[in-house]
């Protein structure tokens, strides 16, 4: 499975993370994983939400439709979560 590291900065608990994370699985599922990384890496400060976005850095979010090829993710981005 190909993983690229990409750096996130959360926004409700003013915190930044690298985070490995598998671009062949759609974003949706991405987003699953990424939030399960903060909650864990930010020793449960960072609460889940189904409702949560990516940013990329020109300020667009992030389809979760699209896969994490087709997403615009690359490695070394810096992406925000909100």
């Amino acid at each position: 499975m190909n993983k690229i590291l990409i750096t996130i900065y959360v926004i409700s608990i003013d915190e930044t993370y690298d985070v490995l994370v598998p671009i062949n699985l759609k974003m949706s599922e991405i987003m699953e994983l990424i939030q399960n990384t903060i909650t864990e890496l930010s020793n449960d400060n960072y609460e889940k939400h189904d409702n949560a976005i990516l940013m990329n850095s020109e300020s667009k979010i992030i389809n979760t439709n699209n896969s994490g090829k087709n997403s615009g993710l690359t490695n070394g981005c810096k992406v925000i979560l909100i």
